[in-house]
């Protein structure tokens, strides 16, 4: 490959780099955030979600303190119809929750150690049901669509269902 088309492709590759949440999380503004809609086996709404590893033991990622909030408002998932979620915070297939809530985690000035973290799970395996609706350029009003679609009960047709 040429140096100059090397050069080219870095600067592409860097670029495209994930945007920051800067909009409300319920509203229209913002276009690239993913849409994962989730159930779980208890009301774990308010519960800090973080990454885990694929044996589900170890925590590998998780959220600064000051990401859980936009604005002074924190980015709590949507509610959606019969008892589903709508992240706004980076819930996928090997998320966990911690005991703590986002209001307590956003009030600390760093995360804790990652050993105190793990000590505070509180779910390794909360998910129910995880479904990928794409990403929030492609729906106008993605709560309104999807309860749309909870309501009819075609949301397996239009997500990839992940679990």
């Amino acid at each position: 490959m040429k140096p100059v088309t090397a050069i080219l492709l870095l600067g592409l590759l860097l670029g495209c780099g994930a945007s920051k949440d800067t909009a409300d999380p319920g509203a229209n503004v913002n276009r690239t955030r993913p849409l994962m809609v989730y159930r779980t086996t208890q009301d774990m709404h308010d519960k800090v979600p973080v990454g885990l590893s694929e044996d589900r033991t170890h925590i590998i990622s998780y959220p600064a303190p000051k990401d859980l909030a936009v604005g002074g408002k924190l980015l709590l998932p949507t509610k959606l119809m019969k008892g589903y979620w709508l992240d706004n915070k980076g819930v996928g297939l090997n998320t966990g929750f911690l005991k703590m809530t986002y209001a307590e985690y956003a009030a600390l000035q760093e995360a804790p150690p990652l050993a105190e973290m793990e000590a505070m799970l509180l779910d390794t395996d909360p998910l129910t049901f995880l479904c990928d609706c794409g990403s929030s350029g492609t729906m106008a009003d993605p709560v309104k669509e999807i309860n749309a679609l909870l309501r009819k009960g075609k949301l397996r047709d239009r997500c990839k269902v992940l679990k």
